[in-house]
């Protein structure tokens, strides 16, 4: 579908390291105005990255908190209205479940024709919670990075990983505009890189990590804690060895560095043999269809209709949830920890 001529690719087709013709393609934006809707956690990094990067950034915000720091940090704050009339660029970087009625109130009545949405994840385009008008381009910057590391980095002169995908090209130069505007959040400075990307995907890998392994870390440490317990562990030993000292985060930084499994010979044999031969017995066939299934029900939408029902009705079992976990005795038992250590 796109011939992405404008790119120096790197070991995949896929892969962006850097723009070739970067003068070129910054003429498409440089003379835009961007409005970035939201100033919380990625909305503040990528505004400041931007304007930092020379680009004409207004923000859109209603008028509490996030709006004062914006102004406090040198941006004009207009009201969301405002803000997408003057621009010629908006980025909605509001949280996904607000976006839909935020965008058909206040962005999508002023959005100006030839001008381009940029989300940050898949999630409202590809399941069509919001519609962006036809006279409009839609893209996606989506960094696998926190916004807090967004900045930080861009600050070093670093870049961080994003997935990318034109949803839809109205104007010639959406493509353009797409890889300017990688370039200019940071993402493409050294050790930075773009994926080539789609909605579908991004939605997919994303939900999927939450619904899957995310998820499952957390339960499978609880259920790890009330076993080691019940066989005589101290509470203490064991919020240590989960993750209370702070080893996980080095294991992780391996895995990061070094790869998955290359990251075991940083272990004792004892610990990679027992890795090894232990670790398939909790992922079996079984387990593998269960992840399909939930990935079937995140692609057709099924999970997109339970949230937002559970949205619609008052998030009740959702808080019930979270009182249900918040209960649990290693809550308590961790708090405790956390105090003595410092942390809280």
């Amino acid at each position: 579908m796109l011939l992405w001529r404008s790119v120096s690719q790197g070991f995949m087709e896929r892969i962006i390291t850097r723009l070739d013709n970067r003068e070129e393609l910054w003429k498409f934006i440089a003379e835009k105005r961007i409005a970035v809707i939201g100033y919380g956690n990625q909305g503040r990094s990528q505004a400041l990255n931007m304007r930092d990067s020379g680009l004409s950034v207004v923000i859109g915000n209603v008028e509490d908190g996030y709006a004062e720091r914006a102004r406090q940090e040198g941006f004009e704050v207009f009201s969301i209205e405002r803000a997408t009339k003057e621009a010629d660029i908006v980025f909605m970087l509001i949280p996904d479940e607000v976006q839909p009625a935020v965008f058909r109130a206040s962005v999508e009545p002023y959005l100006k024709r030839g001008g381009s949405v940029v989300f940050a994840s898949g999630y409202n385009h590809f399941f069509h919670t919001l519609e962006v008008p036809e006279h409009a381009n839609v893209l996606m910057i989506a960094p696998r990075m926190i916004g807090f590391g967004v900045r930080e980095r861009f600050l070093r002169g670093q870049g961080f990983p994003v997935l990318i995908a034109l949803g839809r090209s109205y104007t010639e130069d959406a493509q353009s505009q797409l890889l300017a505007l990688t370039d200019a959040i940071g993402a493409l400075k050294p050790g930075g890189l773009a994926v080539l990307s789609s909605f579908r995907e991004e939605v997919l890998v994303d939900l999927l990590s939450e619904q899957t392994w995310a998820g499952a870390l957390l339960f499978f440490f609880r259920a790890y804690y009330e076993v080691a317990t019940e066989l005589g562990a101290s509470p203490e030993a064991v919020l240590l060895e989960l993750y209370a000292s702070g080893e996980l985060v080095e294991i992780a930084r391996s895995i990061m560095d070094e790869g998955l499994f290359k990251q075991l010979r940083n272990h004792s044999h004892t610990s990679q043999y027992g890795q090894l031969t232990r670790g398939p017995i909790f992922v079996d066939q079984e387990v593998k269809g269960t992840m399909r299934q939930i990935a079937l029900k995140i692609l057709d939408g099924s999970f997109a209709k339970e949230w937002a029902l559970e949205q619609q009705t008052g998030l009740i079992h959702f808080k019930k949830l979270q009182e249900i976990a918040s209960e649990h005795p290693m809550e308590k038992e961790e708090a405790k920890l956390y105090r003595t250590l410092g942390r809280i």
